[in-house]
């Protein structure tokens, strides 16, 4: 059928409907054959799940409880970086390795003082049995002891602090950085030759599949808020809110407020945008955006039942890029117009 033959079609439809009885001031009454010609489709409308607030800007952050920090623990050369940033590492494994003259400087002083302690404790042990003999006074043995004492803490000291930069074969005073946890590597500042100072950060590792997600929302959905709201990606990933702060940017007028995703495909530092679900007020359901209709100056739903098609006024609470609104002024499971509303909003009410 060419188009021409069905616009006419169309259009002698109209002016047969225009001329049909209506049931009552809000009704029409269709042949299937009529419905067909209009394009008419129907579908339920469903309790509403939450109250969207779509592209709401976010970026993506690391959880506070799922990354670690390594730090160099002595000043020293980068000899080698052994990773890559997005590697995945486990616990224990080598990320780099450092020339320190510190680091060779704590291995001479680290066997000293063992050697020490070791000669502190054999004299403490002697001392200990001569006084039991009485050959010696109480307190030679008690400076003894505490000589010993002395000595051993200073060795834990040393070992202590010889933990953080373990040894890597090949050179005096080359140590190594560990991954203290199972992980992906998210950030790596070292470069081979650089020279670094204790306490810089060397490398972040992400634990597990969780991101943080940081969002902005309207200061007027503020009391609204509340941990457990559900945060969705463009893609479908869900998320949960955790956090929201307690005081509006001066600035932008918005809440910040925290959602946790897992297993999403997200970088820290991404920006995107989000929808967050707020609680759905009571009656509320949701309808394909292509259900609402304008009719006499306000926002109209068709309620199809056993006897044709009744314009329902709404109110529209919220609507989605997805092409879904929330509205009022339907019950949940009505079924409604879902294609087809424009035909029948240009249709005029009786008597008009």
């Amino acid at each position: 059928m060419s188009q021409t033959t069905l616009k006419a079609l169309r259009h002698g439809l109209l002016c047969l409907l225009l001329s049909a009885p209506a049931v009552s001031a809000q009704q029409w009454v269709l042949t299937p054959a009529q419905r067909q010609a209009l394009g008419i489709e129907l579908g339920p409308a469903k309790a509403a799940e939450g109250l969207p607030l779509d592209g709401l800007p976010a970026r993506v952050m690391i959880a506070p409880d799922a990354a670690a920090v390594v730090t160099v623990p002595f000043a020293g050369v980068v000899a080698q970086v052994l990773v890559r940033e997005g590697a995945t590492v486990r616990h224990g494994e080598p990320l780099a390795r450092l020339q320190s003259r510190e680091a060779m400087s704590l291995a001479a002083d680290l066997a000293a003082a063992r050697s020490q302690q070791r000669v502190a404790a054999a004299q403490a042990a002697r001392d200990r049995a001569l006084l039991a003999e009485g050959i010696i006074p109480a307190a030679r043995a008690q400076a003894s002891a505490a000589q010993a004492e002395a000595a051993a803490a200073r060795w834990r000291e040393l070992e202590t602090a010889a933990a953080l930069a373990p040894p890597a074969a090949g050179a005096p005073g080359l140590y190594e950085l560990r991954a203290p946890v199972d992980g992906r590597v998210i950030e790596r500042t070292l470069l081979p030759g650089a020279a670094v100072e204790p306490l810089a950060k060397a490398f972040v590792i992400a634990r597990g599949s969780q991101v943080l997600v940081e969002l902005r929302v309207p200061a007027r959905h503020a009391a609204a808020l509340r941990p457990g709201l559900v945060v969705r990606l463009a893609d479908g990933h869900q998320g949960r809110l955790v956090e929201a702060a307690g005081a509006v940017d001066p600035g932008s007028q918005s809440v910040p407020a925290r959602a946790i995703f897992t297993d999403a495909p997200l970088l820290p530092g991404q920006q995107l945008a989000v929808t967050l679900w707020l609680p759905a007020p009571s009656g509320a359901v949701m309808v394909p955006t292509s259900a609402l209709a304008e009719r006499e100056g306000g926002n109209v739903v068709f309620v199809a039942d056993n006897r044709g098609f009744s314009a329902v006024p709404v109110r529209i609470l919220a609507q989605t890029v997805a092409g879904q609104s929330v509205v009022t002024g339907v019950q949940s499971g009505a079924t409604v117009v879902v294609a087809g509303a424009g035909a029948l909003s240009a249709l005029p009410a009786a008597g008009h």
